[in-house]
């Protein structure tokens, strides 16, 4: 799991959590779980694992959040990767925010889509990434 504490930038004028920040907590919850895994993205956002380095990246293609809890600011918040289903060129990775109490505040899901770093088109998931991140036993970051 991921914890987050809610700070004056994540909410909106009623004082709750504006809507994108699930997704970006989701998508940190999501990175944090590639660096426990030894998976890293370089500077050009190329991914790497120890001396292997990939011409190609994961990006968001979509996403989706349900918000079945408000929180606000200065709560304490836990993101955690629920389960991860392999396409043939995407990753759709589910995910849940809970507060400290356990109450699930959200849940959804994105799709991460590898990409060719030159061309920019997808391309067939990495065996890197296949091996080290659907293994989502581990994915308690």
């Amino acid at each position: 799991m991921t914890r987050f504490r809610i700070g004056f930038q994540d909410t909106d004028s009623t004082g709750r959590v504006y809507f994108p920040t699930y997704v970006k907590w989701f998508d940190i919850a999501f990175i944090e779980h590639l660096r426990s895994q030894g998976v890293v993205f370089d500077k050009q956002g190329r991914l790497r694992m120890g001396d292997t380095l990939l011409n190609s990246t994961l990006v968001i293609g979509e996403y989706h959040c349900r918000i079945e809890k408000p929180s606000g600011y200065d709560d304490e918040v836990e993101a955690e990767i629920v389960s991860a289903e392999a396409g043939n060129k995407s990753l759709k990775v589910v995910f849940k925010l809970m507060n400290m109490q356990g109450e699930v505040l959200a849940h959804g899901h994105i799709t991460y889509i590898m990409v060719d770093i030159k061309t920019g088109k997808a391309v067939p998931l990495h065996e890197i990434i296949l091996r080290n991140i659907l293994d989502i036993s581990s994915a308690k970051t």
